[in-house]
């Protein structure tokens, strides 16, 4: 049981919360709890929304585009993840506005700010190889981003963790998509992958 100390303490403590929440209430959801440079979390949640507008346009793409004959089941996760892409910018574009800051999403904004830049590919592997490896990078990019956050904007932090989730998520798909895995130990088979990037590395050679 909480001491009568304590209940007090927190009974003043609630009181200059709401004290506080009267001042400024343009601020809306930024109050003095968020202790985040609001600036720096703006600017990469901007990157991050750049990211998920070119992803969306490359899987949507690569979604029309596809003509192979196992182009059929893989179109079908492009389509998932396109998606996918598409709600991350919603998310982003709804937390950079209640930061107060003004979201990217003019395609010049799209073109500077993406650290994954928009790849067309040319035949069904390299453009699911383009797409591994533009999630791979925005895993990298949301845990950096994560870090800064830290508890000082737990809001933008568990949001961008239920991303890195799904994100997640899309890049098992592509791996299991390309490569060929050991069902008993889990590892990958590496003659298959191998074999298939010579054969790709020719392909290029003959279309250069």
């Amino acid at each position: 049981m909480p001491t009568t100390g304590v209940l007090q303490s927190w009974a003043s403590r609630l009181q200059q919360m709401t004290l506080e929440a009267e001042k400024n209430q343009a601020a809306g959801a930024v109050t003095p709890a968020y202790r985040a440079n609001r600036d720096e979390i703006i600017d990469l949640l901007n990157r991050a929304l750049a990211s998920e507008w070119a992803s969306f346009l490359q899987y949507w793409h690569h979604y029309t585009m596809a003509s192979d004959i196992h182009s059929v089941e893989v179109r079908e996760v492009w389509k998932e993840h396109a998606e996918d892409e598409y709600k991350h910018a919603r998310t982003f574009n709804e937390r950079i506005n209640q930061l107060g800051g003004v979201p990217a999403n003019s395609p010049k904004k799209i073109e500077q700010l993406t650290p994954t830049p928009f790849t067309e590919g040319h035949d069904l592997r390299s453009m699911i190889e383009a797409d591994l490896v533009g999630e791979r990078a925005t895993i990298q990019f949301y845990n950096d981003v994560v870090r800064t956050c830290g508890f000082d904007d737990n809001e933008t932090r568990t949001m961008l963790e239920d991303v890195l989730l799904e994100e997640n998520e899309h890049a098992n798909e592509l791996a299991n998509l390309l490569f060929q895995f050991d069902a008993s130990t889990g590892k990958e088979i590496p003659t298959y992958h191998q074999e298939a990037m010579q054969q790709l590395a020719q392909q290029r050679r003959a279309a250069a």
